[in-house]
């Protein structure tokens, strides 16, 4: 009876989009086609192009699409937060608004498992979609912003909301803490446009440093609010790594 009631609830996906309006398009049409899905909620993150346009657009053509705007850039993790609280659902879905190759299949697999009552979070990891960004989620999986989860679980995570960048660290630190079961997916030809193919060179690398800028903060204030010895750090660290 429990599985039924499980496999009988509805999902939400959330968009965080800053600056997406050449993009968002192609991620909306793609989640038409995803049943699971009741709501499709894009949160514009203070963007400064017509992003908020587009995704009006998209609105007309399916009423599951809603739209958040925040008036100002609060960083990917106020954003996602946003979105999540929005949601009529507990299963919550996350993913960029930059995706390539992304197909219904891949996120109905994203979401079965959590669905299912298997793990507490599941992650999409790109895999034969370009070598890049393959190797990024080979290397450092809880990074992965393809991601699905228990909102109910995750909402008390220490300062989601102001994490920025930090924000996927943060639910991998929390679901280590917790020993919440983790699931990863792999995503076969699926990648994303990154930072330096978006706009110039010189500020893709002061976005990634600003990503990684983030992280660290996030980590180094959590590891010294639990006051962990150097030992019990490495260990902590380690455990990230699914």
């Amino acid at each position: 009876m429990r599985g039924h009631m499980y496999l009988q609830e509805s999902v939400t996906a959330v968009i965080p989009a800053y600056n997406e309006a050449q993009r968002i398009g192609a991620i909306l049409n793609v989640l038409q086609n995803v049943h699971e899905l009741s709501q499709i909620v894009v949160v514009d993150d203070g963007s400064t192009d017509n992003t908020a346009a587009i995704v009006h657009r998209w609105r007309e053509l399916d009423p599951r699409v809603l739209l958040k705007c925040l008036p100002e850039n609060q960083g990917k993790g106020g954003a996602m937060v946003a979105g999540a609280e929005t949601s009529a659902n507990d299963i919550v879905t996350f993913l960029d608004a930059d995706l390539v190759g992304i197909k219904p299949d891949h996120i109905q697999a994203l979401i079965e498992p959590v669905k299912s009552g298997q793990c507490a979070m599941s992650l999409g990891l790109f895999n034969n979609g370009r070598r890049t960004t393959d190797l990024s989620h080979e290397l450092i999986p809880f990074l992965s912003g393809q991601r699905c989860l228990r909102w109910s679980l995750f909402r008390a995570a220490p300062d989601l909301a102001s994490t920025r960048w930090g924000i996927e660290v943060a639910l991998s630190l929390y679901a280590s803490r917790r020993a919440y079961p983790i699931r990863t997916v792999l995503w076969n030809g699926v990648t994303h446009a990154m930072r330096v193919e978006k706009g110039s060179f010189l500020a893709g690398c002061w976005s990634y440093w600003q990503m990684w800028s983030d992280i660290a903060s996030y980590v180094l204030k959590r590891l010294s609010n639990l006051g962990r010895s150097k030992k019990e750090t490495r260990v902590y660290i380690q455990r990230m790594v699914l």
